[in-house]
């Protein structure tokens, strides 16, 4: 030890932790021995260690929490890191707004073709069919079409089985027959198809009466009867039902009879650049509805169009192009895709880092402060983004949609209403997720603060008033239901009620009222113009003065600082010495952030950048923050 020099030196690492630092001079003579001393260094039983940087657990706890409370900007300002998940969730918006614009376009091709064959279904099946019939639902610009006598009866459902026969003849589209012949499915001789018709009957199994005397027999047992035949140029449905099948429609049994058919069409597309031709089936359905027994027998003609692959065969080799279109879109999906999936694994990774704070928090209670009151699940509520739930709800949409526009490209399914449908809520719920990053603002963060603040109250406000709302349709519905189109059925009650307290429509309202009864008709005025006054006057007013006191209220926040929960209270407990509770919940607010977010535009508020720079303990742990 005589020739031995120890020297102990004390300095601080990254995280301010005290090193040994232990350096030892050689000896001139090798033959001497050494005695190196031992030095031991215990911890206090209240300091754990994460990793290699030991802390106090309730500090570090508390640290932790400040850092999560912080908005998205003063992470960034502190962590000096770009906020890339956030540019991120842009992008993701922008390319998903894209591909549900290329896929509106390509849609919309689909669609007119779907909906104008349909229209030409009409005019050729359907007898004494008029344009002046294609028009809105409502307001109607005539009755139902029906026919009222036997011989209409038939001679409608002959000329629709006729012209079916003499298609080619008469139809100025690419329409053609279904070839049902397994080895003529490449044949392209029109002559060789057979056209197949399904007539089926809807009808009790036995039913006899006698107005005259008010008698009847009825056995209300359903039966479905099917019949399948050629069709031809003379063809008669009465004649053929009592020949073939000994069959004759009693209108007294009958509550539906159908025609069935189907068709081949193909749809050229005259785009640029150029796109496939698509090949559709068409199953076609003709209605006559006896369902209400009153001489009126309605009819209607519906039609659904699915995907059928191609035999193509395209003369002009430059169109080659049109699979390399095909292919970019392909890849374009590919890509949305990949960024999409990448988003919801982010989204999955926040929310489990949350889930594992929020374990830590209720251990540290459960240890250390079980005397207090345990945390209440509406507390443990931060943990728990409400938008980032929300973005892994659009991420699956978005994923399940472009899988289906895919298949839809590659000819496999013709699901574009379903890919509609997901493409479109998704958009929608990304826009809405957009909001998160406009709260990091100040005068936007009011707003979304007050919404938060009134919701509670309106949503109880309003579940009083739909109590009200309901008897008002219950009311109006029974009473005048028969004497109203608006209040035939349960739901265009309530819808002509929703339309009524947005002014919309009133006049009609009132006055289509079909009675001769005084009764009725003062009725109608008085439950007409009470609910009016209630639900506009009444109910809206309550419910714009629940939002301004909610915005009242959020305005003496920001004057007089923000209520805070246990959580918040606990990550400021060490940091009384650092700035006064205003000023800390800048930075745990979205207040004066716009500055962190745009250097380049906004100059930092010098206090708040010192202060959080005072943090030193939540500085030195940075690194340890997930």
């Amino acid at each position: 030890m005589n020739n031995t020099i120890a020297k102990i030196t004390s300095r601080n690492k990254r995280d301010g932790m005290p090193l040994l630092d232990i350096a030892l001079e050689e000896p001139t003579d090798g033959n001497i021995s050494i005695d190196i001393p031992i030095v031991q260094i215990e911890q206090p039983s209240n300091v754990v260690t994460n990793g290699n940087c030991p802390h106090n657990d309730a500090r570090y706890l508390r640290a932790k929490l400040r850092y999560f409370f912080m908005s998205p900007c003063w992470k960034w300002h502190l962590k000096r890191q770009f906020p890339w998940k956030a540019w991120f969730q842009f992008i993701k918006i922008i390319i998903v707004t894209a591909q549900l614009i290329l896929f509106g376009i390509e849609r919309q091709t689909h669609v007119i073709f779907v909906s104008e064959s349909n229209i030409t279904f009409h005019h050729l099946f359907v007898r004494d069919w008029s344009s002046s019939l294609e028009t809105l639902p409502y307001p109607r610009a005539s009755g139902d079409f029906a026919v009222y006598t036997e011989d209409e009866f038939f001679d409608s459902i002959n000329y629709s089985i006729r012209r079916f026969n003499n298609l080619n003849n008469l139809s100025l589209g690419l329409f053609d027959f279904h070839d049902h012949s397994i080895h003529n499915s490449s044949t392209m001789d029109n002559d060789t198809s057979e056209r197949f018709i399904t007539l089926c009957l809807n009808r009790f199994k036995t039913c006899r009466i006698d107005p005259s005397s008010h008698a009847y027999v009825l056995n209300s047992e359903i039966e479905d009867v099917c019949f399948k035949f050629n069709a031809t140029d003379d063809f008669d449905v009465k004649q053929y039902l009592l020949r073939e099948h000994n069959e004759t429609i009693s209108y007294c049994g009958l509550n539906l009879l159908t025609l069935e058919f189907a068709l081949h069409a193909i749809q050229l597309k005259n785009q640029k650049p150029f796109s496939l031709p698509d090949c559709y089936h068409f199953l076609i359905k003709i209605t006559f509805d006896n369902n209400a027994r009153t001489g009126k027998i309605r009819q209607h003609l519906d039609s659904q169009a699915h995907f059928r692959i191609c035999n193509r065969q395209i003369i002009d080799h430059s169109s080659g192009w049109t699979f390399i279109r095909r292919d970019l879109f392909i890849l374009f999906d590919s890509i949305v895709l990949l960024i999409t999936i990448i988003s919801f694994i982010l989204c999955v990774r926040s929310l489990w880092y949350g889930h594992r704070l929020c374990k830590e928090i209720r251990l540290f209670y459960s240890e250390k402060r079980s005397e207090e009151k345990p945390l209440t699940w509406k507390e443990l509520q931060v943990f728990y983004s409400f938008w980032y739930i929300l973005m892994i709800l659009t991420d699956l949409m978005v994923i399940s949609g472009t899988v289906i526009k895919i298949e839809i490209l590659c000819k496999i399914t013709d699901q574009y209403n379903t890919a509609g449908l997901l493409l479109g809520l998704s958009s929608l719920l990304s826009w809405i997720s957009f909001l998160r990053y406009l709260s990091f603002f100040r005068k936007y963060n009011l707003l979304f603060i007050t919404i938060q603040k009134s919701l509670p109250l309106i949503l109880r406000f309003l579940f009083c008033a739909m109590i009200i709302y309901c008897g008002f349709m219950f009311c109006g519905w029974i009473v005048l239901g028969p004497y109203h189109s608006k209040f035939r059925t349960l739901s265009t009650t309530f819808e002509t009620l929703f339309g009524l307290i947005n002014g919309d429509d009133m006049y009609t309202t009132f006055a289509n009222i079909e009675t001769e009864s005084i009764y009725i008709w003062l009725f109608s005025e008085i439950y007409l113009y009470s609910f009016s006054c209630l639900f506009i006057f009444v109910v809206s007013s309550l419910i714009i003065a629940l939002i301004i006191d909610g915005y009242e209220t959020v305005k003496k926040y920001y004057v007089n600082g923000f209520p805070k929960s246990r959580l918040r209270q606990f990550s400021e407990e060490d940091i009384s010495e650092l700035s006064t509770d205003q000023n800390w919940q800048d930075l745990t607010t979205a207040i004066r952030s716009r500055s962190v977010c745009f250097p380049c535009c906004f100059k930092s508020p010098k206090g708040l950048t010192e202060m959080a720079a005072r943090d030193t303990y939540l500085v030195r742990n940075l690194s340890t923050f997930s």
